[in-house]
């Protein structure tokens, strides 16, 4: 068969199995950004729910009288503002690791297309390649 001759074979195999293994780095890298985003906005409704809570509690501390209770409210405050800030150094951890694995999916986007051009280049060599075997052949024939 005129196929097993093809002197670019082997490499035709690569670039088939190049592209195959780019796709699935690119199937992981989108499952890993819709991962880290569902973090992002997990941590960005817990922020949400801590800053409630601070305002919540400072509004709450507006209504007291006395200084010994007015000292408790301050001190519920203080724990309150210390969640609000683990709150939002979480997300913009969160946010930064989405950011991390967005670079990641348009990294292995470019892969991906540069190995499907470099198989396509590789077949259309193969197809000028195989004509010009017809040809050869038909002019044998003739």
């Amino acid at each position: 068969m005129a196929e097993d001759r093809y002197g670019l074979a082997p490499l035709r195999e690569l670039r088939e199995h190049r592209e195959t293994a780019r796709r699935g780095n690119l199937a992981t890298a989108v499952g890993d950004a819709h991962v880290s985003a569902a973090a992002v906005e997990t941590a960005r409704a817990r922020t949400e729910r801590a800053r409630a809570a601070v305002s919540s509690a400072y509004q709450a501390r507006e209504a007291l009288r006395t200084a010994a209770a007015i000292a408790a409210a301050d001190q519920f405050l203080a724990r309150r503002r210390h969640e609000l800030a683990r709150a939002r150094d979480e997300q913009l951890r969160a946010e930064l690791a989405h950011d991390q694995r967005t670079a990641e999916v348009d990294t292995a986007r470019a892969q991906l297309a540069r190995a499907r051009a470099e198989r396509q280049l590789v077949e259309r060599h193969f197809e000028k390649w195989r004509s010009e075997q017809l040809r050869a052949a038909e002019r044998k024939a003739d």
